[in-house]
């Protein structure tokens, strides 16, 4: 049987158009060596390898090298385009797109072999959108990735530094899904970023992750903003999906978290210290009037009289975001606007839903506020 050659290129033989809306320009095959293959850079939203690594079950896996781990996967843009950061990216670049666990693996001398020859399929395409569609059909959530390392692969690609460990990891895109979905239906649908496509020629796969990738791109200054503050202010393990998701649509309606927010923050971090460097405090009654940051308290020690008076009974369920989101709302911008000694004995005198429905949640969004005072005053 006739050998392939090291570096040669070989065409496949199909018809790509039959194949899926993506305009590729060919599939080619190739045997390549290892070192070549592990100096190509990886996908440019390739998730974090390392996470990926300290999964249970996936090192094991690929310490000991398998007949399929010979098989890799390469794409090599045909076209000048641009990526959605602005950046530039010129016709011949490529990446690898698959096996970049694999390469970690290799790299790091973790595998009992090393191949010397892998066998690269090498997909051309004519636009980084293109090659994207190809690396999310390799990278598909039934294989190893989760939604929130599609939100860091997405951060990855626009070079965004963020600060607190659970921001890095992409522990928000819940809170970045219920966002969208209070925020924007329009455009992400009633269910945000979970949201099924209702496109034919799209898989919901694909199409969660260019929904995903929009939203990042959409919010990113919000997100920034929110992970600053957590760095800030110190982190608790009551900054549930719930409480960020609030912090993410305050800071989109109220543009900025001024000092009051930030003494809450601390307050609820118990990071804040008095002059003789102890922790302050926050008190509380079972029932009666309380400052803002008394009023969120009692709600996550669930320190009321009576269970039946919790705002969010069904915290940590669907349900609950409904509930916990306007409440946290509420106080986060009472707190801002009235400060954190002035009491109250109850919330808002409609509710914290209807509240938040017809009053909060009605302002306009302070960036696209912003964005109309400048372009009015430049008329």
């Amino acid at each position: 049987m006739t050998q392939l050659k090291v570096g040669e290129w070989y065409s496949l033989p199909v018809n790509i158009g039959d194949c899926s809306n993506i305009e590729l320009d060919e599939i080619e095959i190739g045997l390549i060596t290892r070192a070549a293959f592990l100096e190509l850079p990886q996908w440019i939203t390739q998730r974090s390898v390392t996470n990926r690594i300290k999964k249970k079950g996936v090192l094991d896996h690929l310490a000991k090298l398998f007949p399929t781990h010979f098989i890799v996967a390469l794409a090599e843009l045909t076209q000048d385009d641009i990526w959605e950061d602005g950046r530039e990216f010129y016709k011949g670049q490529e990446w690898t797109i698959d096996a970049n666990s694999r390469a970690y693996v290799w790299k790091n001398q973790m595998s009992d072999k090393l191949p010397e020859h892998v066998l690269a399929v090498k997909y051309k395409g004519k636009t980084l959108r293109d090659i994207r569609s190809i690396y999310w059909a390799f990278d598909n959530p039934t294989a190893a990735e989760v939604a929130a390392e599609v939100v860091t692969g997405v951060l990855k690609s626009l070079n965004t530094t963020l600060y607190t460990k659970k921001f890095q990891d992409g522990q928000f895109v819940t809170a970045l899904s219920y966002t969208c979905m209070f925020d924007n239906a329009t455009v992400y649908g009633d269910r945000g970023l979970w949201t099924d496509s209702d496109d034919d020629n799209i898989t919901n796969s694909e199409y969660k992750r260019r929904m995903t990738s929009l939203a990042v791109q959409q919010y990113l200054p919000t997100i920034k903003a929110v992970d600053d503050l957590l760095n800030e202010c110190g982190m608790s393990k009551d900054f549930d999906q719930t409480f960020i998701t609030s912090l993410f649509l305050f800071h989109l309606k109220m543009g900025v978290f001024d000092k009051n927010v930030v003494e809450l923050m601390r307050l609820l971090a118990e990071t804040l210290l008095d002059e003789d460097g102890e922790k302050v405090g926050i008190a509380t009654t079972k029932t009666g009037a309380l400052p803002p940051q008394g009023w969120i308290k009692r709600e996550n020690d669930k320190g009321y009289e009576k269970i039946n008076d919790l705002k969010i009974p069904d915290r940590g369920k669907i349900d609950g975001y409904y509930q916990g989101v306007p409440f946290f709302c509420y106080w986060l911008y009472i707190a801002s606007e009235n400060g954190l000694k002035t009491k109250q004995k109850s919330g808002p005198k409609q509710g914290y839903r209807k509240w938040f429905d017809d009053t909060f949640m009605t302002r306009t969004n302070m960036r696209v506020h912003l964005e109309r005072t400048v372009s009015q005053s430049s008329t």
